[in-house]
């Protein structure tokens, strides 16, 4: 009986914890969601302010100049073509662009299209049949008309212009007046907006043409979007906002648009979304991790409390059994930092820890111990040719060779640098090691792996290989014994490579006649 309740209470207190780290989980997901909504929410009330504020700027900078445009029309109608109001309308035109800073210039032509008038030091006669002229000529209208954005004839700098007619006293088209509106003013006051790293504002003609962006893009003046997603938005209202994925950067905006009073004009404001959950992401964060601590805590408490419930004896075996798990974790990772990343055979670090415990065995045992360097032959041009990630497949595929032919318990093929590989193989006597290293060379050799860099047409291995046989109580340094069997390595170099020379102490000789040894 005490034992079932002692168990029914360890229950209630396991079910007590999770019961209230569900809730602060749920209570913290549904407060993370209304910070997202609102952040959105916030961004768009923001984009739509933006939009409004830069379709006001917008009506006011083409309504001084059609301001301008007026007078000048005045000017011309009261003062005539006679030189004395010419000079007058040229002095008035010269007033104005220096009195409007968005506007550039100023110019009139005849009927023809000839240049009778501008607000230059100097006029000059051509003639012109531009958008704004043809508009003019084929309709009658009182309205200013605003053509597409290009390039000043003047300055070169780009322009968005601004026209109204001229009539004859009977009606009839007696011309136009133009003036070259700066979109550098745009850039100025667009620049004073904060719209994020990803954010965009687009300003244009409602029937489709792109006037400015900012930021501004080698081909956005003047882009046409008559037939983009954007504009279908823009076609059915006179306001809105909206989420649209860039199909140009892929990057998600949350879109807002507002069409001007006075002009065929519009504003859109495109905030990305990144962007605008910048904030809400790291706050997230930081409140995750608050909670989590906060769950660690509330776990760690409910995991005592359970544990004191459930008596000592469990506490035992989970502590055993996490000490278990521990070990385990631990041997895993010990045995990951021995091997090497690319080629899956033990690294340097292993190879020295291990050569050193050999050569003390051998010193306690009397028994023999071989040691074979192995270096893949002209691996440079190999890399050069191939490239490196195909030198990186050569050097697993060799590596998987050696392996194969080292099978014995104890002993050890690992990487000693670059394409230079160590075979530690106890017990083994010279004539073994001869033997084994035949192997190695033919084992690399039966890969087949081609090589337009070697001589022989594929890759081969060059093999250098140390044997002791030293009876007990003798010292034997590990750095003697791989200067040993790196001579004869570079001794297999000299004598033409894809072949295996053996260093026995004290002699260096050329190993016997065995298949896969030259």
């Amino acid at each position: 009986m005490p034992e079932h309740r002692i168990q029914r209470a360890s229950r209630t207190a396991k079910l007590f914890v999770v019961v209230v780290c569900l809730i602060i989980l749920l209570l913290e997901a549904w407060s993370a969601w209304r910070a997202y909504e609102m952040a959105l929410d916030e961004a768009t009330r923001d984009a739509s302010n933006m939009a409004l504020a830069l379709t006001q700027q917008a009506d006011q900078t083409f309504k001084e100049v059609d301001v301008v445009l007026l007078g000048v029309q005045e000017h011309l109608d009261y003062d005539g073509t006679k030189a004395a109001g010419r000079q007058r309308t040229h002095d008035f035109m010269v007033t104005s662009v220096a009195a409007v800073p968005q506007l550039a210039m100023l110019m009139v032509y005849d009927e023809t299209g000839l240049a009778i008038g501008t607000s230059q030091a100097t006029l000059e006669h051509r003639y012109i049949q531009d958008d704004y002229f043809l508009h003019h000529q084929r309709l009658r209208t009182n309205q200013a008309y605003l053509g597409k954005p290009m390039r000043s004839r003047v300055s070169g700098q780009w322009v968005v212009t601004m026209s109204r007619r001229i009539n004859h006293p009977d009606g009839s088209f007696a011309g136009v007046v133009v003036a070259d509106i700066d979109l550098s003013h745009f850039q100025r006051y667009y620049e004073q907006f904060a719209i994020g790293r990803n954010g965009a504002i687009l300003f244009g003609l409602n029937e489709g043409t792109v006037i400015y962006r900012q930021p501004l893009l080698s081909y956005s003046i003047g882009l046409d979007i008559s037939k983009s997603i954007l504009q279908g938005y823009l076609t059915n209202a006179e306001q809105g906002s909206f989420e649209l994925r860039s199909p140009r950067d892929d990057i998600v905006r949350i879109t807002s648009f507002r069409h001007c009073n006075l002009y065929p004009l519009f504003v859109a404001v495109a905030l990305a979304k990144d962007d605008i959950l910048e904030d809400w992401t790291r706050r997230v964060w930081i409140r995750g991790i608050a909670v989590l601590l906060l769950l660690i805590v509330i776990g760690y408490g409910g995991n005592r409390l359970v544990a004191q419930v459930a008596g000592r004896e469990t506490a035992e075996m989970e502590a055993i059994t996490a000490r278990t798990e521990l070990e385990r974790l631990y041997r895993t990772l010990e045995a990951q930092s021995q091997k090497d990343g690319l080629t899956d055979v033990f690294n340097r670090r292993y190879f020295d820890a291990a050569l050193t415990a050999e050569l003390a065995r051998l010193n306690r045992s009397g028994e023999s111990l071989s040691l074979i360097m192995v270096d893949v032959d002209h691996f440079k041009r190999y890399n050069d040719t191939y490239g490196h990630a195909a030198g990186d497949i050569c050097l697993k595929q060799v590596a998987a060779a050696l392996n194969g032919v080292a099978r014995r318990q104890g002993d050890i093929v690992a990487r000693y640098g670059g394409e230079e590989f160590a075979l530690i193989l106890p017990n083994c006597n010279a004539a073994s090691a001869a033997a084994i290293s035949g192997r190695l060379v033919q084992a690399v050799r039966a890969l087949r792996i081609p090589h337009e860099g070697s001589p022989v047409g594929q890759v081969t291995i060059s093999v250098g290989a140390a044997s002791l046989a030293s009876g007990k109580g003798a010292q034997v340094d590990a750095r003697d014994l791989i200067d040993s069997a790196d001579a004869a390595l570079y001794l297999a170099k000299e004598q033409g490579r894809d072949r295996a020379i053996q260093h026995e102490y004290p002699r260096l000789t050329l190993l016997p006649d065995i298949p896969g040894l030259r």
